[in-house]
């Protein structure tokens, strides 16, 4: 599940400007400010996702499995356990980084409303505001989603489930696997829109 990133540099070249008008730095400076919060999550998102990667190969094998092989079984099951625990942990630390980065465009939106500024810089402070709660949505889904890994996994080594009990709570899995893909992917639009929308901004102060 991976995130796109905020393509920024245009605006760090921005800063170097001796010439700018100074809504537009401080509009600049505040626009770096929230991508050094968010570069902190999205660097805790990837390796999210590699460990996804690995763990879901690693069920996948497991599953293959036959109840003659339970020992082999189990010892899978502790490796997927930890890897979902190390997840969840990455996933507090990227729910941190989004806290943090929530106050950065707290302080934009504040400085919208006391600075005389013009409409496409309004429209990039709500496209942020949209973008943070579509990340909080996710990184809520995601959480269930650890806690239903978990409890599947915990089924994997009881040698009394039935495969019909299993194949039940690997449908709620996936459901919670393609709800959280829906949620990456507004994420991704919403990024491309901010992205495009702050591109917008720019080129309008640079005209006045």
């Amino acid at each position: 599940m991976k995130k796109v990133l905020c393509v920024l540099f245009v605006f760090l070249l921005l800063t170097s400007c001796s010439r700018e008008s100074e809504v537009t730095q401080q509009f600049t400076d505040l626009l770096v400010a929230v991508n050094e919060k968010e570069k902190q999550g999205n660097n805790f998102g990837r390796k999210l996702f590699e460990k996804e990667q690995k763990e879901q190969a690693l069920f996948i094998e497991t599953m293959e499995l036959s109840q003659q092989q339970y020992q082999e079984v189990k010892r899978r099951v502790v490796a997927m356990k930890k890897s979902a625990h190390e997840r969840a942990l990455l996933l507090e630390k990227e729910e941190s980084a989004l806290r943090e980065s929530k106050r950065a465009i707290d302080q934009m939106s504040e400085w919208v409303k006391q600075a005389d500024v013009t409409n496409q810089i309004d429209e990039v402070v709500e496209e942020h505001d949209e973008r943070s709660e579509i990340h909080e949505a996710f990184i809520m889904q995601y959480k269930k989603l650890l806690d239903s890994q978990a409890q599947l996994y915990t089924q994997l080594e009881d040698q009394s489930i039935r495969e019909h009990e299993l194949q039940k709570h690997v449908n709620v899995v996936n459901e919670l696997i393609a709800s959280c893909q829906r949620l990456l992917s507004e994420f991704n639009d919403s990024t491309k829109e901010v992205n495009r929308l702050t591109a917008r901004a720019l080129k309008s102060l640079e005209q006045q």
